[in-house]
């Protein structure tokens, strides 16, 4: 049983075509947690919205909803529907979605598959759906998905390609980096937590809980077939205010996280001098 987490602030209308795809899924053995973060408009306030919540529960899905009790963040929020989630019931594996993000029918099947395959946090592949909000290394929109990427010293130097449209393939790669779609088994979260280090905001912090998941010794792999689209909307609160200034701290935080852990990080890859960026082999997705 897969407990579906879906935290949502200010994107009603994304949050119905999020779970009308969820109702089109191939695996159909989920529970859905909607963890409202103060939107403006309570989500008890869109008729739609019920419409669609009580199909899923007309084809036998438990679905909860409820508000935090007052605006936590990105990144608090995430962590908080996991602590919920754990206190209900007990699931075999969560899978934490984008609010508005659109699936493939077979997405969770898919990433079902990649844990089968002996990975313990299985992503997909996200396509913007309209202009990126921020730039992506052209030098990796081909061969490399998701890169990050450290000096010899465990600085953070650049991330690589995230989300490119050209990663169409049914093929699993390890990958040290994910997209915030992932499904993964649940006694993950007994070792790691998101972090609580990062701006409300919440940029970089799937670096960090992926470098986190690298250190108590799990392996992320990633289906390049399994395909989920994002509308990349901009939503009320934190996330939509002082976007710079919050992107800045977190990139500061990301590279003081690497830093204090480059040494344990180095006992898990081999060391290697740093490459130019056209060298980078897709066999390495961590270069330290």
């Amino acid at each position: 049983m897969i407990a579906i987490m879906i935290n949502t602030k200010d994107r009603a209308t994304e949050l119905s075509l999020l779970l009308q795809s969820l109702r089109t899924q191939t695996e159909q053995n989920f529970d859905v947690f909607i963890l409202d973060d103060q939107s403006q408009i309570p989500l008890q306030n869109f008729h739609f919205i019920h419409c669609i919540i009580n199909r899923l529960r007309e084809e036998n899905h438990r679905v909860f909803v409820k508000s935090t009790d007052f605006c936590e963040g990105v990144s608090k929020a995430r962590q908080k529907i996991v602590d919920w989630v754990r206190q209900t019931d007990k699931y075999e594996y969560l899978c934490r979605l984008d609010d508005d993000c659109v699936l493939e029918p077979d997405y969770l099947s898919r990433l079902l598959n990649v844990i089968d395959k002996g990975y313990d946090l299985a992503s997909g592949v996200t396509v913007p759906m309209i202009s990126p909000t921020f730039k992506r290394e052209p030098n990796f929109s081909n061969n490399i998905i998701n890169r990050v990427i450290l000096d010899k010293d465990g600085n953070f130097i650049m991330n690589g390609d995230d989300c490119g449209s050209n990663y169409t393939d049914s093929v699993i790669l390890p990958a040290h980096h994910f997209r915030s779609c992932a499904l993964y088994k649940t006694e993950i979260h007994e070792n790691v937590d998101y972090s609580n280090r990062l701006s409300a905001h919440g940029f970089r912090e799937e670096e960090v809980f992926s470098f986190k998941l690298i250190l108590e010794g799990y392996k992320i792999g990633v289906d390049t077939g399994a395909i989920n689209y994002h509308q990349m909307t901009p939503s009320g609160g934190e996330r939509g205010t002082q976007t710079e200034q919050n992107n800045k701290f977190n990139e500061q935080m990301l590279k003081e996280f690497t830093k204090e852990n480059s040494e344990e990080l180095r006992k898990l890859f081999p060391d290697k001098p740093m490459p130019s960026k056209l060298e980078l082999s897709k066999e390495n997705n961590l270069i330290l």
